[in-house]
């Protein structure tokens, strides 16, 4: 067909993963805590640093021999790159339009393969963001899906993590102490690393109850807090004020497919933790390269193979025009020492 050449050279390779790399992700939280590093590899592998706290010289006598420092032990963490990829083929309204070439149709079909590409980007880069919230939520990755069976350890301290129970839940305004939990939290990252954390996320959720606390109206506004509304720039000005994390709230969805095509909609980040965090990154999103993007015809570097990598390509038996999304990604976390993960909530 005249039309669906016409339209392949529209979007040619090159014309393809130029447009898919420059593409605005949507407002993520997890490029902040894990930052982008293509890298030539499938592999990973990284050192933990399990103590920044300095070891003290010691006071020596003149001219004796200069004590040696040990070199404490270091958790090697290390792994593959999973492929992430996804496809969808142009329906059959747009290839009738493809057929039929009159006036319009060309446009008409173009502008589906955008809004097809924007979607395979947008899956590719919403699972992304998935393992990143799942890394910095729970302190590992399991992965279980199309024959992928992988579990990442990310090493983060047993002692670092909590999970609140009965009146102790955030939920119970009149019994539950938050800061006085998170100042318990941030004094054992403090105490085991040097580092003292100076943000947390969490959800709305959290946030609102937060809000309905009696320990947090009182020390706002004292005895009388209980009768008197608060906001969360309220908190924040509090916890600054006592030395502790301002607190950012995420709550971004995206859906999944199950097998038998139903959708579901989830949460990137639980609804019910609370993650201190500290100021720096706590890793990378690593990209390796995609064995699409060594096999493309786009001309690409070596150098450039790793990142998303798109392609439209036709096929003739069936008769078929498809859109593909693929990248291999992961979260690192060197920086594990220095988070804390806290269930603050029962929602079962």
């Amino acid at each position: 067909m005249k039309m669906l050449k016409q339209l392949l050279d529209f979007f040619d390779a090159k014309t393809v993963l130029t447009y898919a790399r420059a593409a605005q992700p949507r407002p993520y939280t997890g490029p902040t805590l894990f930052p982008a590093n293509n890298i030539q590899d499938l592999t990973f592998e990284y050192f933990k640093t399990l103590n920044k706290l300095p070891v003290m010289a010691t006071v020596q006598a003149y001219g004796a021999e200069t004590p040696i420092a040990s070199r404490e032990g270091l958790e090697k963490i290390r792994g593959e790159i999973p492929p992430i990829k996804r496809k969808i083929p142009l329906n059959e309204r747009y290839l009738v339009a493809l057929k039929r070439e009159g006036l319009g149709d060309f446009e008409l079909v173009r502008d589906q393969v955008f809004n097809d590409l924007d979607a395979m980007l947008m899956s590719v880069q919403d699972r992304i963001e998935a393992l990143r919230m799942e890394a910095i939520s729970s302190g590992k990755l399991t992965i279980s899906e199309n024959g992928v069976i992988m579990v990442v350890d990310y090493g983060v301290p047993e002692d670092h993590k909590d999970v609140l129970e009965s009146t102790a839940l955030w939920s119970a305004a009149s019994t539950a102490v938050p800061v006085s939990d998170i100042q318990e939290w941030v004094q054992q990252i403090v105490d085991d690393t040097g580092i003292k954390p100076s943000r947390a996320l969490t959800s709305s959720t959290v946030v609102a109850n937060l809000l309905k606390n009696e320990q947090v109206r009182e020390l706002i506004y004292g005895t009388e807090g209980s009768t008197r509304a608060i906001s969360l720039p309220q908190v924040n000005s509090l916890l600054s004020g006592m030395g502790l994390p301002s607190i950012a709230v995420y709550d971004a969805k995206t859906r999944v497919e199950a097998a038998a095509g139903t959708l579901s909609t989830v949460r990137f980040f639980p609804e019910d933790t609370f993650v201190l965090l500290p100021e720096d990154p706590v890793g990378e999103t690593l990209f390796g390269p995609t064995a699409e993007a060594l096999l493309s015809d786009a001309g690409i570097p070596v150098t450039e193979t790793a990142g998303l990598f798109a392609q439209i390509y036709g096929e003739q038996d069936p008769p078929a025009l498809w859109t593909k999304v693929a990248a291999t990604a992961i979260p690192t976390m060197p920086q594990a020492d220095a988070i804390f993960i806290s269930t603050v909530l029962d929602l079962d």
